[in-house]
């Protein structure tokens, strides 16, 4: 009987994510994430809009088994079978006809990361990307970077780290993720070529790429100690032993922080050139639109890293005192409130 009574006062939670090229894969993973934490405790229910196979391992290596839409008129008839108490949106920027659609089937509506009209309709807008120049008025808002989820392997990461001392010869790292429209992957790499020190440089491809990578590898044969790492997730495998990272200014400075590494941050486009985490106030060096960077500022950048270690340490604990590895129960607390329609949360 008891056992019966907790099934039926289980909240209902189900996620929507659908793929955004600005935002990259991410989104998905932060999904995985969270429901992978509550399943256990409420009944959670996963929507992915066509996913591509590489998502799809993403839940299946959680132990997720989400359900696969095509249009809106299918996702409907799901959530009015469903009837959650809690609908967390990731991934899109929505427009208002579509929150209006999706809205009468849930008590509660959380988006996370949502620049389109439609989240001003939401009870919350959950912004781990918060712009500098966004408009402040809006109510539903909570920026912070506690809303970064992070990943079981960048904790492992994270607690294997036991010095920032530099290699030899110290190893850079250039990680441009969610598909470097911009090509700023040959540039960095292009610029890094003529330091005349002894450097490791690799360069981490994964499959959002959009070049040839063939371009990468001629200039790369051309300098010692440089190579290309093509995988799905690159990053993972190298964090461990990066001594600096480049980065775009998107999600990537979160993964970096949350391990606590000295990084450089070039934005692939407005919205990340107006991000305020990736800032020096976090650690970072930030050399703004990565299209207008030159030689100069990004030589400069990894010699001031290279040559005072009191910069580096001042980095890394800038990063570590955002304690993003406390990131994952401060979200669950966060969406079990919103469920159980505790909504007294004005801010984190």
């Amino acid at each position: 009987m008891q056992n019966e009574l907790s099934k039926k006062q289980k909240k209902k939670i189900a996620f929507i994510a659908e793929y955004n090229a600005m935002k990259g894969y991410y989104p998905f993973e932060r999904v995985s994430i969270l429901a992978k934490l509550l399943k256990n405790e409420e009944d959670v229910s996963i929507f992915l809009k066509n996913p591509k196979d590489e998502v799809l391992e993403l839940f299946t290596d959680a132990q997720l088994s989400p359900i696969i839409y095509a249009h809106i008129d299918e996702l409907t008839k799901h959530l009015k079978e469903l009837q959650p108490d809690l609908i967390v949106q990731e991934g899109k920027d929505t427009y208002i006809e579509y929150v209006e659609t999706i809205r009468p089937f849930c008590k509660t509506l959380v988006h996370f990361d949502d620049f389109g009209e439609g989240a001003e309709l939401a009870d919350c807008n959950v912004l781990s990307i918060l712009e500098e120049t966004r408009e402040t008025s809006v109510q539903n808002i909570l920026p912070g970077s506690f809303a970064f989820a992070v990943s079981d392997t960048l904790k492992s990461i994270a607690e294997s780290r036991v010095s920032n001392e530099l290699s030899n010869p110290p190893h850079i790292v250039v990680a441009y993720e969610d598909g470097d429209p911009n090509n700023l992957t040959y540039r960095t790499l292009r610029h890094l070529t003529h330091l005349q020190i002894p450097l490791k440089v690799t360069i981490a491809i994964d499959r959002e790429y959009q070049h040839s990578i063939g371009d990468l590898q001629l200039m790369a044969l051309s300098s010692r100690n440089t190579k290309i790492l093509k995988e799905d997730k690159p990053l993972d495998k190298l964090l461990p032993e990066a001594d600096i990272v480049i980065c775009n200014a998107n999600y990537t400075p979160y993964k970096v922080a949350a391990v606590g590494i000295p990084c450089i941050v070039c934005a692939q486009n407005e919205r990340e050139l107006n991000n305020v985490f990736p800032r020096e106030n976090n650690g970072f060096i930030h050399l703004g639109l990565g299209r207008k960077m030159k030689q100069s500022n990004i030589q400069n950048a990894v010699m001031e890293l290279l040559l005072h270690e009191a910069r580096r340490e001042r980095a890394v604990r800038k990063q570590i005192q955002l304690e993003i590895q406390e990131n994952n129960e401060v979200l669950k607390s966060l969406l079990l409130d919103f469920a159980y329609e505790r909504h007294n949360i004005v801010s984190l």
